[in-house]
């Protein structure tokens, strides 16, 4: 789904000639705009646009891209109601779901649904849940941890993110490159596989001990951590910006341990357009979490 959002991008960066003018009529921010285009060029392998003083002009490489897509990419644009951003025909509630922990990061992706008309309808809840809820027809789309297999689901992988092990600058002097740190309280995750004790033992060889704080899930966690509670195991993509900050700082260790994040959602309503709209937001926003862990 992610080339046809590419080449919608190109196609109304071409009309108007200007990232900014593209950004506002797609309800898109511009270093997304900016960013698509610099995907799609990559892919294609060649340029599509040369900057001027004033907006851009396009390559004879970019006229011509123009030329065989555009009619193509109109005639969809009309059918599902999107064209310029126009989502008449998208109006109404999309119900969704995640892994408890993550609702930061999926309201972030979807923040643009209310320019398309759309409502958004979320929810948090295990994987097993989240399965049963499609399944039932309850949601339409969920963003799980889990790949759970079932005949009547599709799974697409959204992004795979390495835990890290974080804590609060406070605790600086205590962590080593290699052994693992002690005296700093730990700060694990509730449920029947606790994330502490799996990473510990892939990085340190020994199991940690018993937790100071034990959270509902890995947000908790990060909150906590900031807070100085003690040390975690956090996965990058939501860490990121407070690593950045230096809210929080990260032990290396050789350990790499990935966090799967899936879009998972019914085979039999993924041509429905407010789905579509959805996958193509939640894919675009991936993008920029595979861009951090990549950094």
């Amino acid at each position: 789904m992610s080339h046809l959002l590419y080449l919608r991008t190109f196609l109304s960066v071409y009309r108007h000639s200007s990232i900014s003018r593209a950004a506002e009529k797609l309800h898109l921010t511009q270093p997304a705009v900016s960013r698509h285009i610099k995907v799609l060029e990559g892919r294609l392998g060649y340029r599509l646009f040369e900057r001027l003083p004033r907006g851009l002009l396009s390559t004879p490489a970019g006229n011509e891209l123009e030329r065989r897509i555009a009619s193509h990419l109109d005639a969809l644009e009309q059918i599902v109601g999107l064209s310029e951003g126009q989502g008449e025909a998208l109006a109404g509630v999309v119900r969704a779901g995640t892994s408890s922990g993550f609702s930061r990061l999926v309201l972030s992706a979807l923040s643009s649904l209310p320019n398309y008309g759309v409502r958004l309808d979320l929810r948090t809840a295990p994987p097993p849940t989240l399965l049963a809820a499609l399944v039932d027809n309850d949601i339409d789309l969920a963003v799980t941890l889990a790949r759970i297999p079932h005949r009547a689901i599709e799974y697409d992988l959204l992004h795979e993110s390495p835990l890290l092990l974080v804590c609060a600058p406070r605790w600086r002097d205590r962590l080593t490159r290699t052994a693992a740190p002690r005296g700093i309280p730990l700060i694990d995750l509730q449920g029947p596989a606790p994330a502490l004790a799996g990473y510990w033992r892939a990085a340190f060889g020994e199991a940690p001990a018993a937790p100071s704080a034990i959270v509902p899930d890995y947000q908790a966690a990060l909150d906590a951590t900031v807070e100085g509670v003690g040390i975690s195991v956090i996965p990058e993509c939501l860490c990121f910006d407070h690593l950045q900050t230096g809210r929080v700082i990260s032990q290396p260790t050789r350990a790499r341990i990935p966090v799967p994040l899936y879009a998972a959602y019914s085979k039999a309503a993924r041509e429905n357009a407010r789905l579509r709209t959805c996958h193509s937001l939640l894919t675009e926003a991936a993008g920029g979490w595979l861009t951090r862990s990549t950094r």
